[in-house]
């Protein structure tokens, strides 16, 4: 069995994740109060901008791309100057917002921006702001849209305003339960109908974007076509025994500036921004599902002996 990039020149992408702080402005019902109260600060400009060259160093042949969350990423005051360093080095540069900045923050770093994901979060998005997000920025937009079960028709609704409205892909999100503490999250997918898991897999609202400087595109789960919705949903996403990518593909950067292999924190850490060492060869996965949209879209290989 086995998980593969439609597209093989996705082998040379790299992907970094990194969770820049645990500081948001808002206070999502279903996420956990640690990911967004702000405990842990900023990191220092300067041992992100060291980390930068580094792994620059390190991988002077391959695609990076920097794919940037929180917390909120744009409430750090260097983050226009976090955009412009990683551009000025050939890299990719995309970031997760919750796009409550204004309309002028958004025309500061169009130029620097390869690819955004906005995430609509109901309790405060306001639809005509993403909108105009969209008519400022030249970049890739696409929209993570929190398919909160009870409040499911509402949301499928705003997805089809900002689709009609816009040029993003809108793209439907499972919201996974969260209870447990940060060591022992559920990740669980609950209070979805059939029928609603049903929609959100024959979703109406994704428009092709040039996805290439900021997704890996298409996955084959045995050369057939399937996303990571998919995956969570029909219960695919077990991949306990399979050899992954992680760490040879992508790494994660967590809110204290810890780097892991992936999301999923596999293998222990590689090190921190400061001093960290890449990792030359795959690994055994051993967590029992794997939950990370990010993880999903890394190659994986199970053998059957």
């Amino acid at each position: 069995m086995r998980i593969e990039y439609q597209d093989p020149k996705k082998k040379n992408w790299f992907l970094i994740t990194w969770d820049l702080s645990n500081k948001c402005n808002y206070r999502c019902s279903y996420c956990q109060p640690f990911s967004h109260n702000g405990s842990l600060g900023w990191p220092m400009w300067d041992d992100v901008k060291q980390f930068i060259i580094n792994i620059n160093e390190q991988f002077p042949e391959r695609e990076i791309c920097f794919r940037i969350s929180g917390g909120e990423p744009t409430h750090w005051k260097d983050f226009l100057k976090f955009s412009k360093f990683v551009k000025s080095k050939g890299n990719y540069f995309s970031f997760l917002s919750n796009g409550s900045k204004d309309i002028t923050y958004f025309k500061s770093i169009a130029e620097n921006v390869d690819g955004l994901i906005l995430s609509y979060h109901p309790e405060f998005s306001n639809i005509n702001h993403f909108i105009d997000i969209s008519k400022i920025l030249k970049c890739p937009i696409a929209v993570n849209l929190m398919m909160i079960p009870e409040r499911f028709n509402e949301m499928f609704e705003i997805g089809k305003k900002l689709f009609d409205e816009s040029s993003m892909s809108i793209w439907p999100k499972i919201v996974l339960d969260k209870s447990g503490n940060m060591d022992q999250i559920t990740n669980e997918i609950k209070g979805y109908s059939k029928e609603q898991l049903d929609i959100i897999n024959d979703w109406k609202f994704f428009r092709k974007l040039d996805e290439s400087k900021i997704h890996r595109g298409g996955l084959l789960l045995d050369n057939e076509l399937i996303t990571a919705n998919q995956l969570l949903s029909k219960n695919l996403n077990q991949y306990s025994g399979w050899t992954c990518w992680a760490g040879i593909d992508m790494i994660n950067i967590d809110f204290k500036g810890n780097i892991y292999r992936a999301n999923c924190e596999q293998g222990g850490s590689l090190g921190s921004i400061r001093d960290f060492k890449i990792p030359k060869e795959p690994i055994i996965c051993r967590k029992d599902t794997c939950n990370c949209l990010s993880d999903l879209y890394l190659r994986k290989e199970l053998v059957l002996k």
